[in-house]
């Protein structure tokens, strides 16, 4: 293990990829513009590898959605940390802006480009599937499981979002030197699937829901479209949910953990 961290951080104290893990708003050199285009083709990505999971045909669909979901945040994180903070999610980019780590401009334009990112990989799935598959995973879309009130499902959003966040907050917002943040934050979606992807499919994450929801519903047949009525009465519960989880975890963070208040302006 020592010769292993040896050759990352080489022999400066430092670690040879300082910041590349963390996602708060710095000076990396790049521009927002960067910063953003990075943002939708991470959300890009995820979405069209969190939709498209669904076709396997597995034995066990929530340990597979688990899996693929955490495996491919673990990627974008690593990939893109070091360039835009790899948020990947607007609830994560809420947590961050809430505890002052991202300025609001900034995060509105992150916000932004994660919707479009989500459509653009929702179409991609489209593109990728003939009709009877596009149909067979509802485009890709997280709705409530049959039976599930929306009670239920709002606070299976709450709760796994603040897992989500608050992971982040400490592992990738506190400090830089946590190389193993993409890792915690992957297994956070991981065990967050686990626990309540069939109650409202534990989207977490308003831009993984908004885009398939927006082309499933200019691409799926009205017949099917009537046979999921969750498909848009409970969307709702994938914005707020988020959004509450959110503010939770940053309002924890604050009080009890925060070693600094400064705010970006």
């Amino acid at each position: 293990m020592k010769v292993f961290l040896y050759f990352v951080k080489g022999q400066s104290s430092q670690p040879a990829i300082e910041g590349a893990t963390k996602m708060t708003e710095d000076e990396r050199g790049h521009s927002i513009f960067s910063r953003c285009f990075a943002e939708m083709i991470a959300v890009l990505i995820f979405v069209y590898v969190g939709s498209t999971q669904a076709f396997s045909h597995s034995s066990d669909p929530v340990l597979h959605a688990a899996f693929a979901h955490g495996a491919a945040i673990f990627v974008l994180v690593a990939t893109f940390g070091g360039l835009s903070g790899g948020h990947v999610n607007p609830a994560v980019t809420l947590g961050i802006t809430l505890v002052g780590k991202l300025s609001p401009v900034h995060a509105v334009c992150y916000v932004c480009s994660q919707l479009v990112g989500s459509v653009l990989g929702a179409l991609l799935v489209r593109i990728s599937l003939d009709n009877v598959a596009y149909e067979g995973i509802t485009a890709g879309a997280t709705v409530l499981s049959s039976g599930v009130s929306w009670y239920h499902g709002l606070t299976a959003e709450v709760m796994t979002t603040y897992i989500l966040v608050q992971t982040v907050l400490m592992t990738a917002v506190d400090t830089d030197k946590n190389v193993l943040a993409p890792l915690a934050i992957g297994f956070s979606i991981i065990i967050d699937i686990l626990a309540a992807g069939s109650l409202s499919g534990a989207s977490m994450n308003p831009a993984r829901s908004f885009g398939p929801n927006v082309i499933g519903q200019l691409f799926l047949s009205p017949h099917h479209l009537d046979q999921v009525p969750a498909f848009w009465s409970y969307h709702w519960i994938y914005y707020i949910g988020p959004a509450l989880g959110a503010f939770l975890a940053a309002g924890v963070y604050r009080v009890f953990f925060a070693r600094d208040f400064r705010v970006l302006a």
